[in-house]
């Protein structure tokens, strides 16, 4: 029986992603007997992909303009949270891709004569945005045969809305005492060793270096705690960790992953 452990770049594509790329995503699922979506990857998405479809549909609704908004996104593109930006663009593309085929007609009907292109398309992409995050917070548990590693020290929770804002609570862990991870991780020592020095092997972008740096530091002393952002900074590694022996890696990223699933003995695949 063929498996796939889907990570988050491919939950995104198939369930936020315009036309071709959620399209690719679903059918490369479709083409294991079982898929297996690991709550990681769920927290990823919203924190992070999901986070910014949001942001940007908050903008959409605090401006209700849109030249506004687009310079909002501008500005973001200059700072250090130019992801946010990047991630918003995408968002936009979406949603563009679902209002492909909604007429003149349609909008003069709905809006009336004399409502502004500025008025009109930023209430658009408003309402489109929305519809496709509450879609794909809905389905997100649904895209696959089955859901594993549920972390005692994440609540998913729900999406919110209020006064047209979504609330998506806390996207972040919030353990007791260390994350759920981490005694597991400890079991195998060896497979921790291999992939601090896959990660150090790596190209020394910062992603990269915070991965390292955790790695090597929970190999030396591997009874300290290994706190949310430790755990968020691994990254790749977990999936690489975690995925069984008898399973795929499904992800658009098998250039940083594939180098970290094959020191552990598993393999990676693209849509």
């Amino acid at each position: 029986m063929s498996k796939a452990y889907v990570e988050t770049t491919v939950l995104a594509d198939a369930l936020l992603k315009p036309g071709s790329r959620a399209a690719a995503a679903k059918a490369a699922i479709g083409r294991f007997d079982q898929s297996l979506l690991p709550v990681y990857s769920i927290k990823e998405l919203k924190a992070g992909p999901l986070h910014h479809y949001a942001w940007f549909h908050g903008k959409l609704v605090q401006t209700r303009s849109w030249i506004k908004s687009l310079e909002q996104l501008r500005r973001m593109g200059a700072t250090p949270r130019a992801r946010w930006a990047n991630t918003a663009v995408e968002a936009l593309e979406a949603a563009a891709h679902q209002r492909r085929n909604v007429t003149l007609g349609q909008q003069v009907a709905k809006y009336g004569m004399v409502a502004t292109e500025d008025c009109v398309i930023c209430d658009s992409y408003r309402l489109t945005l929305g519809t496709l995050i509450r879609t794909a917070w809905k389905r997100r548990r649904k895209l696959t045969t089955d859901v594993v590693g549920e972390l005692d020290c994440y609540s998913e929770g729900d999406i919110i809305e209020e006064r047209e804002l979504f609330e998506l609570g806390e996207v972040k862990c919030c353990p007791k005492d260390e994350c759920a991870l981490a005694d597991q991780l400890r079991r195998d020592p060896e497979a921790l060793k291999r992939l601090r020095d896959a990660v150090k092997a790596q190209n020394p972008k910062p992603e990269n270096l915070k991965r390292f740096k955790v790695l090597r530091d929970f190999v030396r002393v591997p009874k300290q705690k290994l706190s949310p952002k430790q755990c968020v900074a691994l990254g790749d590694a977990i999936f690489a960790f975690f995925c069984p022996s008898d399973a795929t890696i499904l992800t658009t990223n098998t250039a940083d992953l594939g180098p970290l699933a094959e020191a552990v003995g598993k393999r990676t695949e693209a849509p």
